[in-house]
């Protein structure tokens, strides 16, 4: 019996490797092109709407679309699914490149952006069915290591092609291809998750399962929707800071806002790693509390403080609003219980969605007011956001 748990933890570690790697490699594409936009504006002749219209096109595929995908994961979602989405994405992604014509990129992009779509709900509900009696670390495993990715798909992107040209980006097929080979090799697609394909066998069960997901109370949808709310603001304030901070830095005459901001985006794998390890220590509430708290410390030093506190609040924000990560997707499972992935959707897609878009409003303040009158009304949601947080319905798992 020993002997068979022993094997069961390891393959599950392997399988968790799996689902974290394929969580990097997805992530890596889907922020490779944002930093090389230009190089596609002078090969193609593309003015700023038109490089914006891509941008939008990236941001709804891959971002409002997670609730659909994610519902269509919770009744017939396999995690093998999650190796034919990193090869989709890897292809599509890869021959942007080639494409010289700006409406069969639009479609090529929109096409790679869907992948990314279905990874991430389907991703954490196996990091999380994966976790046993510890879903927080495992979850936060899955999405700190797909948040290392942003800053190596920036670096790999811009070294492409600067040296090379965009053309050559398709040789990222390569890597793509063979990252899913490993997540096959490492058996990903043999993990069982709940989804209603796989209870069809107890109808009982499933008759069970269908009144929980009529039945989910007006409560229930309150709690879901200040959930949304929270994780959009925290999504809003990371945006515009990693947008906006060394130019807030230079206006409080702080040289060395781009050493600031590379800290502010290595402290958020670093927190979410941290918040994952502490819910299954402390619990969701304290963590949750805990990380707001310090996200309002962290702006209120870039709104209101000088120019060495603004930069210690620039370089803190990425950890600390990065350290609740992990609470709101798993609390999303605990609202939604039978529909998981649907959750994961939900609080991962729409926040990011409106989160980016939200980030227009506040840039309109900015061109008005200045950036330093911007990020000090941006305090106000997130004092909001905050207090919310300390009378949401906390509930077991």
């Amino acid at each position: 019996m020993e002997k068979t748990n022993h094997a069961s933890k390891k393959n599950s570690y392997k399988q968790l490797i799996a689902v974290s790697m394929g969580h990097f490699t997805n992530d890596f594409f889907a922020g490779l092109i944002a930093p090389i936009s230009l190089y596609f504006a002078l090969k193609l002749g593309l003015n700023l709407t038109q490089q914006g219209i891509l941008s939008i096109v990236m941001l709804v595929f891959a971002s409002f679309f997670q609730p659909i995908f994610g519902l269509l994961s919770d009744k017939r979602g396999k995690p093998g699914h999650l190796i034919l989405s990193i090869v989709w994405i890897s292809v599509w992604i890869s021959i942007s490149g080639i494409v010289n014509n700006f409406y069969l990129l639009v479609i090529v992009l929109a096409l790679g952006s869907s992948a990314s779509a279905l990874y991430h709900p389907l991703g954490s509900t196996t990091a999380v069915a994966l976790g046993g009696t510890s879903k927080g670390t495992s979850l936060s495993v899955f999405m700190t290591v797909g948040g290392f990715s942003a800053t190596v798909s920036s670096i790999v992107g811009l070294w492409i092609a600067s040296t090379y040209g965009i053309e050559k980006l398709v040789y990222l097929i390569i890597p793509g291809c063979i990252a899913a080979v490993i997540m096959y090799y490492l058996g990903i697609q043999n993990v069982m998750l709940d989804t209603e394909e796989n209870s069809s066998k107890d109808k009982d069960s499933t008759r069970i399962k269908e009144k929980v997901k009529l039945n989910m109370s007006g409560k229930d949808l309150s709690w879901l929707v200040v959930l949304i709310y929270i994780s959009l603001i925290k999504v809003l304030c990371g945006r515009f800071i990693v947008t906006y901070g060394i130019q807030i830095l230079i206006v409080k005459n702080f040289i060395y806002g781009a050493v600031l901001l590379t800290v502010h985006l290595f402290g958020r794998p670093v927190g979410t790693m941290l918040g994952g390890i502490l819910i299954d220590k402390i619990g969701e509430k304290k963590v949750f509390i805990m990380g707001m708290v310090a996200s309002l410390g962290s702006l209120s030093m870039i709104g209101f403080g000088g120019s060495t506190i603004a930069a210690i609040g620039v370089g803190s924000l990425g950890f600390s609003i990065s350290l609740t990560n992990t609470v709101g997707v798993l609390m999303s499972h605990k609202i939604i219980p039978n529909s998981q992935s649907f959750a994961t959707g939900i609080i991962m897609g729409i926040p990011g969605g409106i989160g980016s878009i939200s980030m227009i409003f506040f840039s309109g303040i900015a061109d008005v007011n200045g950036l330093i009158y911007s990020t000090r009304a941006l305090i106000i949601p997130l004092v909001i956001a905050m207090v919310l947080t300390c009378f949401m319905m906390y509930r077991k798992a």
